[in-house]
């Protein structure tokens, strides 16, 4: 079946995946504008990967233990067979508490109609052992 795609010469190049997103990466000028590729992870069941983690932050002049939980990864490091992830939140609100009041329980429930830009890092990393997980989804490539 491929080999007749391929000889059927269609222009069917996929728009979003992990491939395009490398290329947009690293295809950019001598300065960077993108740093970052984001991705969701499945396990064998084909179930996304969700994470949490723990954060401190500032409210009323008290610091606040803060959980976040993400489906939205970017690689920090690799170490053999694991991989250092750092959990992606999306900006909300102008309140910081409000940023970790947001229950997810879908990647989409996460991802939809919010801003790229608003996409950020939040120094939580967890470590996973990457033969958990059968497949990956990529984000276009993005500033952090």
């Amino acid at each position: 079946m491929l080999n007749a795609q391929k000889k059927a010469k269609r222009e069917d190049e996929c728009k979003t995946s992990c491939n395009e997103s490398i290329k947009e990466l690293l295809g950019e000028s001598k300065k960077p504008k993108k740093n970052a590729i984001p991705f969701i992870l499945y396990n064998e069941e084909a179930e996304p990967f969700k994470a949490s983690g723990v954060t401190i932050f500032s409210h009323s002049k008290q610091k606040k233990f803060a959980c976040i939980e993400s489906f939205i990864f970017r690689i920090k490091d690799l170490d053999g067979k694991c991989a250092v992830l750092e959990l992606l939140t999306f900006k909300s609100g102008k309140c910081s508490k409000d940023l970790f009041k947001k229950s997810i329980c879908s990647p989409c429930s996460q991802i939809d109609c919010e801003d790229v830009s608003d996409l950020m890092g939040t120094g939580i990393c967890i470590t996973v052992d990457l033969s958990c997980f059968c497949a990956v989804t990529c984000f276009p490539a993005v500033r952090l």
